[in-house]
């Protein structure tokens, strides 16, 4: 990418240049689904559709739109819903784009390989073009804002580029305590987040079946954290430490839902999961929202 785009992606709206797609099966529904990348004008922000539903009803990515957080974080607007969309909203944010119409043919969409990777790719092979006309919304907070509860902790102070400092902290051997710094960009986020893949511990997998979750979960879309080794495909683990690295894919996807670029904010967070990151999320999305009705020369 020339610096002349890198500018521009760093200032101005983008969207996708050509409709892409991808196929497969939902990781929580089992479902075979489809999911078509489509270009979106300036301002409309991220929108999911439900094409095979009546009228093609569609959900805005957006926090007043959350169901559910359990496993996966769930949007829904009256009876259209769709499930874990974070995976799908880590890799648009990876690559910076603010307006995309991501249509699906069933609940979720396809887990691929449990990562954002397919979906960066997709994305990238679909190509960027950016709205010099329309400059990015940005998330600017005021100072500190904070979240904590039942051992999760969040802090996010203003930043000249977005950063999280993620700690993963589990009762596990193989797990027990895990960090990760990282700074977004296009090429390390493709390299060192992107392929990190969902995963789960071995004694959770016949509860969250039973629950209806996990339907469409394999080795091939998850690692599977067993007693005293790790259950994977051929491939093996991708990173050492791909479990946090997973969870920063999540952080990034669940706060795409604020709606604004996260280019001025530094998060350092312990122990991070979808409930507490939409928590999160609003409450930076509040103090944002309330910096920009202060008035000009005002303060607190």
């Amino acid at each position: 990418m020339s610096d002349k785009n890198r500018r521009e992606q760093a200032t101005a709206q983008t969207t996708i240049v050509e409709e892409t797609s991808l196929e497969g099966i939902g990781l929580h529904t089992g479902c075979k689904t489809k999911l078509t990348f489509r270009p979106a004008p300036a301002n409309s922000g991220i929108r999911f559709f439900r094409t095979d539903l009546p009228g093609t009803p569609m959900i805005p990515a957006r926090l007043g739109f959350v169901v559910a957080t359990v496993r996966g974080t769930n949007l829904g607007l009256h009876e259209a819903k769709v499930h874990t969309v974070e995976h799908v909203l880590s890799a648009a944010t990876g690559l910076g784009i603010d307006n995309l119409d991501i249509l699906v043919t069933a609940n979720e969409p396809p887990a691929m390989d449990g990562s954002a990777l397919p979906f960066f790719k997709a994305l990238l092979s679909a190509g960027l073009k950016t709205f010099p006309e329309a400059p990015k919304r940005l998330l600017t907070i005021p100072g500190e804002v904070t979240y904590e509860d039942k051992g999760s902790t969040y802090r996010a102070t203003p930043s000249d580029r977005f950063e999280i400092d993620a700690t993963l902290i589990h009762d596990h051997p193989l797990v027990p305590k895990l960090n990760l710094k990282f700074r977004l960009d296009q090429g390390d986020y493709a390299a060192q987040i992107a392929p990190a893949r969902t995963f789960c511990f071995e004694h959770e997998v016949q509860f969250l079946k039973s629950q209806g979750l996990a339907q469409g979960g394999s080795l091939e879309n998850a690692v599977v954290i067993g007693r005293d080794k790790f259950h994977t495909n051929a491939e093996g683990l991708r990173f050492p430490d791909e479990f946090v690295r997973h969870k920063v894919l999540d952080l990034i996807g669940d706060l795409t839902l604020i709606g604004r670029s996260l280019l001025n904010v530094k998060i350092e967070t312990v122990r991070c999961g979808h409930a507490h990151n939409i928590e999160f999320a609003k409450r930076l999305n509040e103090a944002a929202t309330k910096m920009r009705r202060q008035p000009i020369g005002v303060t607190e």
